[in-house]
């Protein structure tokens, strides 16, 4: 297969390559599909998942501490939606080795922020699962 060719006194170079969106930003994939989101570490990070994770700790702090009595007098405080409010506090459920992944950037591709805002279970090791997270052995 020929990737150069002339047309109108215009060399055209073909390249294959493959775009995928991650965290809102769309990722180059090479032509043999290998990951190049590797040479570009922060590109990994998605950007709402992390925003997402600050705000929900930030505002379980807050009713912690007292600051906020309930969700509903933050919500009305802080002029957010107290529906998106709930929703995006539920980060606070997912298990550690998730939250971990999310602020190293090591998610599975294609997680996001809205796979967060639907049911999933309160147990850790199904979320994992759920979410497509790798099953690592636990070191002795």
């Amino acid at each position: 297969m020929n990737n150069v060719r002339i047309e109108n006194s215009k060399i055209i170079v073909h390249v294959p390559m493959i775009l995928r969106k991650w965290g809102g930003k769309k990722v180059l994939i090479g032509p043999q599909g290998q990951d190049l989101r590797a040479l570009e570490a922060d590109i990994r990070k998605d950007e709402k998942l992390l925003k997402a994770l600050g705000r929900a700790y930030c505002w379980n702090k807050w009713l912690l501490t007292g600051k906020y009595a309930t969700v509903q007098e933050m919500s009305e405080r802080q002029k957010i939606n107290k529906s998106y409010m709930q929703r995006m506090m539920r980060i606070m459920q997912l298990s550690p080795k998730i939250v971990e992944a999310i602020l190293d950037g090591q998610q599975p591709e294609g997680f996001a922020l809205t796979d967060i805002e639907k049911t999933f279970s309160p147990i850790w090791a199904e979320q994992e699962k759920q979410f497509g997270f790798k099953d690592e052995p636990i070191a002795l």
